[in-house]
């Protein structure tokens, strides 16, 4: 499994799939602008990573 180094991971909703155009790096909490989730930058990129990988066996 590989992914592009540009793979939005942090700043894809992990509930709906809402993509922020930008999130600078010192934010490490946000809220869902589409679906109101509250995310922990990083939990919620590994959730992204895991459903991307489950996708790709």
């Amino acid at each position: 499994m590989t992914f592009t180094r540009w793979y939005p991971s942090s700043k894809t909703c992990n509930n709906c799939g809402h993509v922020l155009d930008e999130m600078p790096l010192h934010i490490r909490e946000w809220k869902c602008h589409k679906c109101g989730s509250i995310h922990d930058r990083d939990i919620n990129a590994s959730r992204n990573i895991l459903k991307q990988g489950l996708l790709e066996i």
